[in-house]
């Protein structure tokens, strides 16, 4: 299947999306000549229950965009969580610890001061993702975010009833297991999400 990306920068200021994307705007003004991908305008801001957190944006973002339609192997996955678990996107939001597209070269686990630098967008993200009750922390980075998070907000998350969850990367050394091994782990996933849809009131397509 191939997308039009231009297509979907063309929806990119519809309603289910603008404010994220105005986010994203912003926070390549604070950072002159940075990059932070676009979230997939599939995804809906008034809809979504579920968090999809990763540590910073993979290769498939050269696509302009957080998707679950990038051709990255975490993308991929990302792809078949949603189908097994029956979860229609406009439920689930991706986003970044880090949101910036980071330097080719960088160390794989993020720096302090870059989960540093993520904390305010990410509760601005919040903020615009209102009905949020779960977030599923893809890696240790996106968990060791989440923990800096809480500290740092006073367990802003625990308090406004959300519920963290921790699984496992999508892609990288995760999944660098044999094939079985990957199986289990994928299906580890679908049930994690399983367990946030049914917790959100989430109907299964």
């Amino acid at each position: 299947m191939t997308i039009d990306w231009d297509e979907k920068k063309a929806l990119l200021q519809e309603p289910n999306i603008a404010k994220v994307t105005q986010l994203c705007d912003e926070l390549m003004e604070r950072k002159p000549g940075s990059t932070v991908p676009y979230i997939d305008p599939v995804h809906d801001e008034d809809e979504c229950r579920l968090v999809s957190l990763q540590g910073s944006p993979g290769k498939g973002t050269e696509s302009g965009f957080v998707s679950h339609n990038n051709d990255d192997e975490a993308a991929r996955r990302a792809t078949q969580i949603y189908e097994l678990a029956e979860l229609d996107p406009r439920y689930v939001m991706p986003w970044n610890a880090y949101p910036w597209v980071r330097e080719p070269g960088s160390p794989s686990a993020l720096s302090v001061q870059e989960k540093t630098d993520g904390l305010r967008p990410f509760r601005q993200f919040l903020k615009i993702n209102s009905r949020v009750s779960a977030i599923i922390a893809h890696g240790t980075d996106a968990s060791a975010f989440l923990t800096l998070y809480e500290k740092t907000y006073h367990s802003a998350l625990k308090n406004s009833g959300i519920k963290i969850y921790k699984a496992t990367a999508l892609g990288g050394r995760a999944f660098a297991v044999s094939e079985a091994k990957q199986e289990e782990l994928l299906a580890k996933n679908v049930e994690t999400y399983k367990d946030a849809m049914q917790r959100a009131g989430i109907q299964h397509l």
